[in-house]
C-alpha cells in the first residue's frame, strides 16, 4: 500500500474519522474513566467503534491513544503500561482499517505544562513519548498525529522524537480559539503563523477541536497556514460548540449540517474529518456528499 504522504499527493481529498472519546461514553466508558485503557480491557468495544468509522467512509484513522502518556495514565495507576496500552491501540486500529487506509498514532497534549511554565521536565516528557510513540509504531500506525496540543514546546517536542523514531508520517494538529477580534490563537497565545514555523520538521500541519469555532471557522486557520507554508493541511472540526442540555453535552451540529461544511474544507486541506461530539453518522453522511460532488 502506498504511504500516507504519497497518497495525499494522488488522492486527495482523503476522508478522517471523527470522535472517539464521545463514542467511548455510548458503549459504556463511565465518567472519569480511562478510554485508553479499553484498548486492553475492551478491546472489542474499540474495534466496533473504528469499524464503524471504516464502513462509514473513513480512509485516515486515529488510534484510541489520545491520553496514553504517563501524566494522564498515572491518575488511573496505568503509568506502567504506556507501551502497551499505545501498541494495542494502533493493532485495534490497523485490525479495523485493514489494507483500505492509513493509520494515524494519535498523541494528545500531556495534560500539564513543561518547565519553567509548569512542573513537567522536558525530560520526563521526552522519555514519555518515546514510549508511546515507540508503541504506536511497533503497532503499525502509518502516521504519528499530535493533536489538540496549544503549546509550541511540547509540539516541538513531540516532533523531535516522531523524527528520531523514525515515523514515516508526522502530522501537527493544533486547537486554536477564535478571539473577538476573529483571529485564531491557542490557549497559550500560539498563532497558526507561529505553528508553521515550529512544526518546519513534521510533513502536515492541522487543526482540531478548539473553542469558540464553527466549522467553516478552520477555512481560515487553513488559510494562515497556507500564507506561510505549502504543506499539506488536515482539518477536524467539532460538531459545532457543546452546550449542556440538562445534564448532558450536547453537541448541536448534525450529520446533514455538517456534511457541507466537510466539503467546503476539502477545498483548503488534504485531509478532512471531524472532531469532538462527531459520529461514525457524520463522517458516513460527508463521505455519501463527497461522492456526490465528485459524481461517483
Amino acid at each position: 500500500m502506498r504511504s500516507l504522504l504519497v497518497a495525499i499527493k494522488e488522492m486527495a481529498p482523503l476522508i478522517g474519522d471523527g470522535a472517539m472519546g464521545t463514542e467511548l461514553q455510548k458503549a459504556g466508558l463511565e465518567p472519569g474513566g480511562c478510554g485508553d485503557e479499553w484498548n486492553l480491557t475492551q478491546p472489542e468495544r474499540v474495534l466496533h467503534i473504528q469499524r464503524a468509522y471504516v464502513d462509514a467512509g473513513s480512509q485516515c484513522l486515529i488510534t484510541n491513544t489520545f491520553g496514553s502518556n504517563r501524566f494522564v495514565l498515572a491518575r488511573y495507576e496505568l503509568e506502567n503500561k504506556i507501551r502497551e496500552i499505545a501498541t494495542a491501540g494502533a493493532r485495534i486500529a490497523r485490525q479495523a482499517m485493514g489494507e483500505r487506509g492509513w493509520v494515524l498514532g494519535d498523541v494528545g497534549p500531556c495534560g500539564g505544562f513543561l518547565e519553567p511554565l509548569g512542573e513537567i521536565t522536558e525530560a520526563d516528557l521526552a522519555a514519555s513519548l518515546r514510549e508511546q510513540i515507540g508503541g504506536l509504531l511497533a503497532g503499525g500506525a502509518d502516521a504519528i498525529i499530535l493533536e489538540t496540543i496549544t503549546a509550541l514546546d511540547e509540539l516541538a517536542l513531540g516532533i523531535r522524537v516522531a523524527r528520531e523514531l523514525g515515523a514515516p508520517c508526522v502530522i501537527a494538529s493544533m486547537a486554536y480559539d477564535k478571539m473577538k477580534d476573529g483571529s485564531y490563537r491557542t490557549m497559550m497565545g500560539v498563532t497558526p503563523e507561529q505553528t508553521a514555523e515550529a512544526a518546519k520538521d513534521a510533513d502536515v500541519l492541522a487543526a482540531n477541536c478548539g473553542t469558540g469555532l464553527q466549522p467553516l471557522d478552520f477555512v481560515g486557520i487553513a488559510r494562515r497556514y497556507r500564507a506561510v507554508s505549502n504543506k499539506p493541511i488536515m482539518l477536524q472540526p467539532n460538531a459545532g460548540q457543546p452546550r449542556l442540555e440538562g445534564a448532558e453535552v450536547v453537541y448541536p451540529v448534525s450529520p446533514a449540517e455538517i456534511a457541507p461544511d466537510l466539503i467546503s474544507l476539502t477545498r483548503e486541506a488534504q485531509i478532512v474529518g471531524a472532531c469532538c461530539g462527531s459520529s461514525p453518522a457524520h463522517i458516513a453522511e460527508f463521505a455519501k456528499q463527497l461522492r456526490m460532488k465528485n459524481g461517483d
